[in-house]
């Protein structure tokens, strides 16, 4: 009897120890996760230049049979997010972030794009939850996929998540990889390569008849 008695102890010892770390890993963010500071005048600098020079690669005057290509860097995208992404949704899409969520940043690499941010799970208790995304072009539409979850560092089943990743599937499944311009031309997306710190867009550029 006294031997199961010690032996329930350890087993509770145990279980209480798993809990607190799980508990304190899903509080943990990646290395990589470090919101800038868009008052920082060397920030807002960097998004504005990014935001420039993303448009001024969309708008070049090409041939229609010429393919090319665009490096978005992390640093850029993460400096945009920082200051511009919730100007950008209101004034062109009039849609709000929504307040749960503060401070997304992302990461790239050959696996996939990952998105952290501070997700207020309970009112006033923001935790950090992150996606891996896998994003493909296939016959000219944009697909997208989540492929891993993590609360904190603490991996979850996507499982968990199913009818959400149903309705992203069905939000997207017909979304055209292709982006307007303010003229008669149109790009159009024809691959998305991921490497580590960087998104490469390849596209082509039509004039819409």
């Amino acid at each position: 009897m006294k031997r199961l008695f010690l032996s329930v102890i350890c087993v509770i010892s145990v279980l209480s120890i798993l809990v607190g770390v799980l508990a304190w890993m899903s509080w943990q963010t990646p290395a990589w996760y470090a919101p800038p500071d868009f008052s920082d005048p060397m920030i807002s600098k960097l998004a504005e230049r990014a935001e420039y020079r993303f448009n001024e690669e969309l708008h070049k005057i090409r041939p229609e049979t010429e393919i090319w290509a665009i490096r978005i860097s992390d640093e850029a995208m993460n400096a945009w997010l920082a200051g511009r992404l919730e100007g950008w949704l209101t004034h062109d899409h009039e849609i709000e972030l929504p307040p749960e969520i503060h401070n997304p940043q992302i990461h790239s690499s050959d696996a996939g794009l990952w998105t952290y941010a501070e997700v207020e799970i309970t009112s006033g208790n923001p935790r950090p939850l992150g996606v891996q995304w896998w994003v493909w072009v296939d016959e000219g539409n944009l697909f997208i996929e989540p492929i891993a979850i993590r609360l904190g560092k603490v991996p979850l089943p996507i499982a968990l998540f199913q009818n959400i990743v149903e309705e992203l599937r069905e939000k997207v499944a017909d979304v055209e990889a292709m982006i307007p311009l303010l003229d008669d031309r149109s790009v159009s997306v024809i691959h998305v390569e991921f490497e580590k710190g960087a998104v490469v867009l390849t596209c082509t550029t039509r004039l819409d008849r």
